[in-house]
């Protein structure tokens, strides 16, 4: 227990640390997108939009680790509230489409138009997906290819779906995806980065929201990962410690 609270608190501070510079590059990127500092020019624009989609990428990542501490403290808490799904959507694929172009990969959305509002916490379900679409396009093929969202109702539940033609996860490994810290193949993750905290939290977050998740994938040739949530939620604060 001592040793998990020390881990917990090092953690901690050593995100906050790196937060307070990686803000100050978020920020600055903003202002001169905004063209405050003065015109941009196209190739100046595009250098300016991947140094901020990087910033809060990596912004992301270190959140991660913050919400690793809190899972290992079992104390989290969800606020719901009427989500619109497809603007949610579009503010993530604004956020990941710097990584994608670099990777040579296509974003494609399939959202069902009755789909328009869930009950969640805006924040949350941001994380959710904002985790899934960026394991995508990390384990794509070098030669690029295509990572598709869709999202549809069944009966009370939305349902979301993640399909890449990455990789590929072979079928022994597919139980330790949502492991904290359990790499899947040691020398993929060093190839393709990551350190094995995103899966585990989008798992613990879609099972606060009273919903389940799943991967299903064949090895090299791609996989899709899946969530389900409530349509609405029985109380506005979900609270778990």
């Amino acid at each position: 227990e001592f040793i998990n609270k020390a881990k917990s608190e090092f953690l901690s501070t050593m995100s906050h640390e790196l937060k307070t510079p990686l803000n100050a590059i978020i920020g600055f990127s903003e202002i001169l997108q905004q063209g405050i500092a003065g015109k941009l020019n196209e190739k100046q624009e595009r250098f300016i939009e991947n140094i901020h989609g990087s910033g809060k990428f990596l912004l992301t990542m270190i959140n991660d680790i913050l919400d690793l501490g809190i899972i290992e403290a079992n104390n989290i808490e969800l606020a719901y509230e009427r989500v619109p799904v497809s603007l949610v959507i579009h503010e993530i694929f604004n956020m990941i489409k710097g990584k994608a172009r670099e990777k040579n990969v296509d974003l494609v959305l399939d959202l069902s138009s009755q789909l328009d509002y869930i009950e969640a916490d805006r924040q949350r379900f941001r994380q959710i997906l904002f985790n899934l679409l960026s394991n995508a396009i990390k384990f794509s093929k070098l030669e690029g290819g295509t990572v598709t969202l869709r999202g549809k109702i069944i009966a009370d539940t939305a349902e979301f779906s993640i399909s890449d033609t990455g990789i590929g996860i072979k079928e022994q490994d597919l139980k330790k995806l949502f492991v904290v810290f359990k790499q899947v193949d040691s020398g993929m993750t060093r190839k393709y980065g990551g350190a094995g905290l995103g899966l585990a939290i989008t798992k613990h977050l879609v099972e606060l929201h009273r919903g389940k998740i799943w991967a299903e994938s064949k090895y090299n040739e791609g996989s899709t990962f899946t969530f389900t949530v409530p349509l609405k939620q029985n109380n506005s604060i979900a609270h778990v410690s």
